[in-house]
């Protein structure tokens, strides 16, 4: 565990964070990009029950990419997450830093990487949604296609050529859904069931303002097969998402 990560805080002592202003389609809408939501979550965290319900609502909900990151900081309460991973934990880092907040902390949603709220705080995260979708800033809008039989997809970005730095395109594999007995820790006894559960997330290109297509393999690492997978084109160092889809792959 990380100097950073020992700095961690419960969700009932933070702050909402709020910043100036389908289910989800596989293929983002040009005239309303999708909002991405990232839940950052862990199965040894008492609290986080109630967002993780939540995010299966958001799952369902058109306009919304929804995703959930199991962070690994929460391990040695006497049980591990087995979707738990250092990336999602440094992926939370990563915001905290951009955010300019001293600690990180679950379940935390960060909506578009430019919004943080406590995640159970249904109200305060379907109120940033809202902003984020009223938001007239620049967009990348991102498509996914390919033939069902092929042994991967294309992503295609494509935005007005305007925009001058690099953004990180990120390429996400995750699960539908998951449900776990969990027989030790703070959530011992409880069966929980988990939605849009992130596996692998890697960075796989820089987008720069031009038309780009990526290959996007139907398999992770080691050829592991997963239910879904999505982009996320994202401005540097944890900052806002400009475009995002997914799609199945099974």
């Amino acid at each position: 565990m990380t100097g950073f990560a020992k700095t961690v805080t419960r969700a009932l002592a933070a702050i909402a964070f709020v910043a100036a202003p389908a289910p989800a389609g596989a293929l983002a809408d040009a005239a309303k990009p999708p909002v991405v939501v990232e839940l950052f979550t862990s199965q040894g965290c008492y609290s986080c029950p109630p967002a993780d319900k939540f995010l299966g609502v958001l799952a369902q909900r058109p306009g919304v990419i929804a995703l959930s990151f199991h962070v690994d900081y929460w391990n040695y309460l006497g049980w591990r997450d087995p979707y738990s991973s250092a990336e999602a934990t440094q992926r939370q880092q990563t915001y905290a830093s951009a955010m300019r907040r001293r600690t990180v902390y679950t379940p935390q949603m960060v909506i578009d990487g430019k919004l943080q709220a406590i995640g159970s705080y249904t109200g305060v995260v379907d109120g940033q949604i809202r902003l984020r979708q009223q938001a007239a800033d620049d967009r990348v809008v991102v498509s996914i296609s390919g033939d069902a039989n092929a042994e991967s997809l294309t992503a295609a970005l494509k935005g007005d050529g305007g925009r001058t730095g690099d953004c990180a395109v990120w390429l996400v594999y995750f699960d539908k859904q998951h449900t776990t007995a969990i027989p030790r820790g703070e959530n011992a006894g409880k069966t929980l069931t988990y939605y849009n559960v992130v596996r692998e997330i890697r960075r796989v290109a820089e987008y720069r303002g031009a038309d780009l297509e990526i290959d996007l393999p139907r398999t992770g690492g080691q050829g592991a097969r997963y239910d879904r997978a999505a982009i996320l084109v994202q401005e540097p160092d944890g900052g806002r998402i400009v475009g995002a889809a997914w799609a199945p792959l099974k």
